[in-house]
């Protein structure tokens, strides 16, 4: 079962509680960086009801791991919105304590994914360039010789922030430390981790009474 890890002494990447969340995820050593994998955020937004900010790694099956990012955010949705709040004595008082203390307010998902450098390649250079001018194809990062293994954590919270942050893998298969990717991130991915926390969120919110 997925324990929830303190993000506290992490550093926020200039995004105060996301940020940190977004690396602890990012670093996390049991989620690894193959497929897709989310985490809850707790406590990151202001006047947080208790003084702790936390992550928790979804549990997810095997078929769930397996999908596209897309695919997954839509699943994970989906899934949220169906799952029917239970009874109040479903929880002890321990557990509503827990849930009281801990609100959702962030969701990251860690992804891998192929890294460009513009500034160290000229091939990176021309596929920026491309890009720039609507010429990219899909197909074309992965087929760049320069591009590097990396991965990546995209984090939204509540109130609409987004980071994103990317940890580059070297020749030993080791990630280097985790830096932001400046620059608005936006795009589909971003929208769609923004449903599954606003489901997450109600769910929660209704089932513990909050």
């Amino acid at each position: 079962m997925a324990m929830l890890q303190s993000a506290n002494s992490f550093p926020d990447h200039g995004s105060g509680g996301l940020g940190r969340v977004a690396h602890g995820a990012l670093t996390h050593p049991s989620g690894g960086h193959d497929g897709p994998r989310l985490f809850l955020g707790y406590n990151t937004l202001p006047d947080p009801p208790f003084p702790l900010v936390g992550y928790l790694q979804y549990d997810m099956d095997a078929c769930a791991a397996d999908l596209d990012p897309a695919a997954l955010l839509r699943a994970a949705a989906d899934s949220m919105r169906a799952q029917p709040v239970p009874p109040k004595e479903a929880f002890d008082e321990s557990r509503r304590r827990v849930a009281t203390a801990m609100r959702v307010d962030a969701l990251v998902m860690v992804v891998a994914a192929r890294a460009l450098a513009p500034e160290r390649s000229q091939a990176a250079r021309a596929l920026w360039a491309n890009l720039v001018e609507g010429y990219y194809r899909d197909g074309d990062v992965e087929a760049c010789v320069d591009a590097r293994e990396a991965a990546v954590a995209l984090g939204v919270d509540r109130e609409g922030a987004q980071v994103l942050l990317l940890a580059e893998r070297d020749p030993s298969g080791g990630y280097a430390a985790p830096a932001r990717v400046e620059g608005e991130p936006e795009g589909e991915l971003f929208d769609l981790l923004g449903e599954v926390l606003d489901a997450q969120y109600m769910w929660t919110k209704a089932a513990f009474a909050l």
